[in-house]
């Protein structure tokens, strides 16, 4: 009976566990869910953001697919920009062990083009928690360097070809964690949002094109790298 019992009891624990493994893929991110994760550290602070869009939960069901950043303090904030959003570590942080350092991210809430049709707050949510997957997986890589990588990085920005290989490294680093269908989402959206017909502005469309081109996968080699990706197979997602 004992033999049984102690059977049972490992077999439940196996089971509890693989459920709970599982409970962070999706294929679609909707409002029933985003509940279940919460920021139980307090690290991510929103500034100025709409406290109704849920934007803690959010950052927090990301978190769990980066787990060495779960304890990275991050400020949110929300201003008037051309670009949809940027990311990078306080100046004092640079000079301080990983554990300590504190991230900034603005998120744009409006840039009087059609790039407002894909700024955060107008994306579905599936697009949404794939934008924030983006900052994240940069913020990751982050975490792991130094003085010198950050002074790297610094004047990587000045080159076109360097912040591509940046945004395609952030990109790639977010699918292999298994946020691939987020990523697809996004990019579907951004296509169909952003397409020359929808733009007022000939002027605005080209420099949408000059700053943006190759900076950003496709939605066709997303979906091959999500069809490659071992964890698509691995995991059941719902």
């Amino acid at each position: 009976m004992n033999k049984h019992y102690a059977f049972f009891a490992l077999l439940l624990c196996f089971l509890v566990k693989t459920g709970f493994s599982q409970t962070i893929y999706y294929k679609n991110i909707n409002d029933s869910i985003l509940p279940n994760f919460k920021d139980t550290a307090n690290k991510i602070i929103i500034v100025n953001g709409d406290s109704t869009f849920n934007l803690k939960n959010k950052f927090a069901y990301v978190q769990r697919f980066f787990p060495k950043i779960e304890f990275q303090n991050i400020k949110i904030k929300f201003r008037k920009s051309q670009k949809i959003v940027k990311v990078k570590p306080t100046f004092a942080s640079i000079f301080k062990a990983p554990k300590q350092r504190t991230y900034k991210i603005w998120y744009s809430n409006l840039s009087e083009t059609t790039l407002d049709s894909v700024l955060l707050k107008n994306l579905s949510i599936n697009s949404q928690i794939g934008l924030i997957a983006i900052q994240m997986s940069r913020i990751e890589d982050f975490r792991t360097g130094g003085f010198f990588d950050f002074v790297a990085w610094h004047f990587k920005q000045l080159s076109t070809k360097a912040r591509n290989k940046i945004n395609y490294d952030d990109e790639l680093r977010a699918i292999e964690a298994g946020l691939g269908y987020q990523l697809l989402s996004l990019s579907r959206e951004n296509e169909e949002k952003l397409k020359i017909e929808k733009w007022k502005s000939v002027k605005g469309y080209s420099n949408y094109i000059k700053q943006n081109k190759n900076r950003s996968m496709s939605a066709e080699i997303i979906a091959n790298f999500v069809n490659d990706q071992p964890i698509y197979h691995a995991q059941q997602y719902k």
